[in-house]
């Protein structure tokens, strides 16, 4: 349903652009319908000009196909992780995944914010990992420590044939209100 839903959205995008650029032309005088037919009498009448004219037809063609191709691409490979289990195949969302990775994350009290972005490509997942942490902690071990409790929580539930990648970024760093309350 999504490929469906890509082709609908390309087509409208590129059928309203059109048909604005066609009605702002008219409504700018730029064109007149007396210019319109000269020129697409000109264009049939050299065999020259119609082959050029559709030479940029197709160009445009493959490039809005190309287009369309990537942006499914980009749509697919980020929905779910689909592998065959010993009943039968089994299929982990990407939401499931960042779910899994919220409650490992909820843990750690040294950890004030977080953002999560899973990529799924095949049986590779990585998992970006973006963190506004509390001053205070050892950070090298504090994410040392949440990387193996993620990609333990994972292979538990993804199994060991997949590939993990998981990269932590901090972002900022924060001093807490005690810290700033309490002198030194």
């Amino acid at each position: 349903m999504k490929v469906i839903n890509a082709f609908a959205t390309l087509f409208a995008i590129l059928a309203f652009l059109t048909l604005g650029s066609l009605l702002l032309m008219v409504a700018l005088h730029l064109l007149s319908l007396e210019d319109a037919v000269v020129r697409i009498q000109e264009l049939y009448a050299s065999p020259w000009r119609s082959l050029q004219t559709g030479m940029v037809g197709l160009l445009f063609i493959f490039v809005g196909l190309a287009f369309a191709k990537i942006l499914i691409k980009r749509g697919r490979q980020t929905e779910a992780l689909i592998y065959q289990g010993e009943i039968g195949p089994i299929v982990v969302s990407a939401a499931a995944i960042e779910d899994i990775v919220k409650k490992v994350l909820r843990r750690f009290p040294l950890i004030k914010e977080w953002k999560t972005k899973v990529l799924i490509d095949g049986r590779e997942v990585e998992i970006r990992l973006r963190f506004v942490i509390w001053s205070g902690g050892d950070l090298p071990e504090l994410l040392a420590q949440v990387q193996r409790e993620v990609r333990e929580r994972l292979e538990k539930v993804l199994g060991a044939g997949c590939r993990l990648e998981i990269f932590c970024d901090v972002t900022k760093v924060e001093t807490s209100q005690l810290e700033i309350e309490e002198p030194v």
